[in-house]
């Protein structure tokens, strides 16, 4: 390999941050079971993403480096939440996840792909005064192989979001229980 072209000063047209995150948590899956191609997740097993907002920007954070088992890259994010139940912050400190993002260039990523991430601990604050937060900052902390990858759209690769889903209330049979106006009866979540 060698250097065929230089890296001219580019136009800043970028946004930087983080629009949006859902978490789901990790299984291990095999390495047949994560299809990519080049820097792109194609498919996934089918799994439930669930969204959290963070009231505070996040930064995506991946660093590479090398120790003498090879180059790998370290992933962290820090969210922030208000209010919030403590136990429900709690879960998050002790199960491992892998984090999707999609950023203010309306590209969507993941991190903690095939060996998770892991809270590095929960900040609980209180604050001095009312536009003080009251609530919780969690960092999300991993280190993977390769870099984290871009995906297409979440539910053609095999992400779905939890918060969306809607539920056909259905007969025994099979059929679909229908209201006298012969809409179906749909039960939504949240």
């Amino acid at each position: 390999m060698e250097i065929v072209s230089g890296y001219n000063r580019k136009c800043k047209d970028s946004l930087g941050g983080v629009k949006k995150v859902w978490l789901c948590k990790y299984h291990k899956y095999s390495r047949s079971q994560i299809i990519t191609s080049g820097n792109y997740l194609v498919s996934f097993p089918d799994t439930f993403i669930y969204s959290f907002y963070s009231v505070e920007a996040s930064a995506p954070i991946e660093t590479q480096e090398q120790n003498e088992g090879g180059k790998f890259y370290n992933q962290s994010i820090s969210l922030t939440f208000q209010g919030g139940d403590a136990s429900q912050m709690e879960l998050l400190n002790y199960l491992e996840y892998r984090l999707l993002f999609l950023d203010n260039n309306g590209l969507y990523r993941i991190f903690g792909l095939y060996n998770g991430l892991e809270s590095s601990g929960i900040t609980y604050e209180t604050g001095s005064s009312k536009n003080n937060l009251n609530g919780f900052k969690i960092t999300f902390t991993g280190k993977e192989e390769k870099g984290s990858f871009f995906i297409g759209d979440l539910s053609d690769v095999g992400f779905v979001d939890g918060d969306t889903i809607t539920y056909n209330l259905l007969y025994q049979n099979g059929d679909f229980f229908e209201l006298q106006n012969n809409d179906l009866l749909i039960l939504q979540n949240g």
